[in-house]
């Protein structure tokens, strides 16, 4: 008997369970998608503003190239075989890591250990090595340096373990425009910022005076969705004035980075792309580039000839290439 009463409470445990998930299941598909809250959209815009919209990247340097304008500055880096290539307005900003001082071009050296600050929505080539764009250089290891986004604590949570700034008497701080300005904490309250800094504490958040701060320019933030991380051609960057100290004289140039001029073959993707009603993105840096219009999607990889109409494979009379944020292809590619 008491067996049999308890197979029948068991029984009855089941179908109780049982209707519980059914009637969760009909509940749940009723519920409108959280993603779908206009609270939660602006919420994640929120979040968005208040992430750095800089990165770093640090290696040394294998060989320094001067164009017109701008100079291109080959990278190897630990664990990477192929390097990275940045390329750098002249009038873009060179901050040693000692000691926060201004540098210049011609101080760079080969075998110099440096760390490039670059915009986040700033391309990057899927050749080898890859080439991008950098804003500024930081120069030798004595300092960390690093971008965050600090809040009204001066604090960033970019930053491993989040990192609390607590600026002194002797903290340098300048903006990216060399503005004649003495700046104070609060204007580093609510901004991106570069910081080179040194000893911290062991606490959460972790403290520490940097010796020098500097306040990014404001970047666009673009929207990622589905692994986009970029469209094909971004707004040209403008090179950024050399911020100056009493000794040094404000930058004569204050034009965007020059284009090289390409061949006549040669046209900008995006342009004639959107001009032929394709909607052109930018996948992630291993994959190529997408124009879709009418259930046709074309890729096309920079750096390689062969790309691809539907599942026809074709041939380009020369591989795509990026030339200062525009990549650049043959004129008969959309024909």
């Amino acid at each position: 008997m008491k067996k049999m009463c308890a197979i029948l409470a068991a029984m009855m445990a089941f179908s109780t369970v049982s209707t519980m998930t059914i009637f969760a299941d009909e509940v749940q598909q009723k519920l409108p998608l959280i993603k779908e809250l206009p609270e939660m959209k602006e919420l994640e815009q929120n979040n968005k503003e208040m992430e750095s919209q800089y990165m770093t990247k640090s290696g040394t340097i294998k060989s320094i190239e001067k164009e017109k304008d701008y100079y291109t500055i080959s990278v190897t880096q630990p664990d990477d075989e192929y390097g990275i290539i940045f390329t750098v307005s002249q009038n873009a900003f060179i901050v040693n890591s000692e000691n926060g001082n201004f540098m210049t071009f011609d101080e760079l050296k080969n075998d110099m250990n440096i760390t490039a600050v670059i915009a986040k929505n700033a391309p990057m080539t899927m050749s080898l090595p890859p080439m991008t764009n950098a804003v500024g250089l930081v120069v030798g290891e004595q300092n960390f340096a690093a971008t965050g986004y600090f809040d009204e604590e001066l604090t960033s949570k970019d930053i491993a373990s989040m990192l609390q700034l607590n600026i002194s008497e002797e903290t340098k701080i300048v903006d990216m425009a060399g503005t004649k300005k003495i700046f104070t904490q609060d204007d580093v309250k609510n901004q991106d910022c570069l910081v080179l800094y040194g000893i911290t504490t062991r606490s959460i958040p972790a403290q520490t005076n940097p010796v020098f701060v500097m306040i990014l320019d404001k970047q666009d933030i673009a929207e990622i969705e589905d692994g986009v991380v970029g469209v094909i051609e971004a707004e040209e960057l403008q090179p950024e004035q050399t911020p100056q100290t009493e000794q040094q004289t404000p930058p004569a140039v204050t034009e965007p980075l020059p284009l090289p001029l390409p061949e006549q073959s040669f046209v900008p993707l995006r342009e004639i792309a959107e001009n032929e009603g394709f909607t052109v993105t930018w996948t992630a840096n291993d994959k190529p580039v997408l124009l879709q219009k009418d259930g046709v999607t074309i890729e096309i990889t920079v750096g390689q000839k062969e790309y691809k109409k539907g599942e026809e494979v074709l041939q380009a009379e020369k591989a795509p290439e990026l030339i200062q944020s525009k990549i650049y292809v043959s004129g008969n590619i959309l024909k």
